[in-house]
């Protein structure tokens, strides 16, 4: 007999063999992720010397007044008023010993 066929049988689209997308399950991928990180090593020494003192950081968008608490590889803590600040080293644009 003739079969009817509707639009979206199953069997119009089935394929020979289903793909196999887990073949190599056991291998381990033993990449790093190795993200850059623009270190600038005489600006970060530069900044360990004025660790206590109250500095002025200028960054992209303004100027905070503190006492420089840290220096991360990536970042600096400053101290304004109490509330530590954590400002990322490619946001500095420059820093200063601040006047009392």
């Amino acid at each position: 007999m003739h079969r009817f066929k509707y639009y979206g049988d199953p069997q119009d689209y089935a394929l020979s063999a289903a793909p196999q997308y887990y073949l190599n399950r056991d291998v381990q991928h033993k990449n790093t992720l190795a993200l850059p990180n623009y270190v600038e090593p005489k600006f970060t020494e530069l900044l360990f010397q004025h660790i206590g003192l109250k500095i002025v950081i200028t960054t992209t968008v303004g100027k905070l007044i503190g006492i420089l608490d840290d220096v991360s590889s990536d970042y600096v803590t400053l101290d304004v008023l109490g509330k530590k600040h954590h400002i990322r080293l490619c946001e500095i644009v420059y820093f200063e010993i601040a006047k009392e």
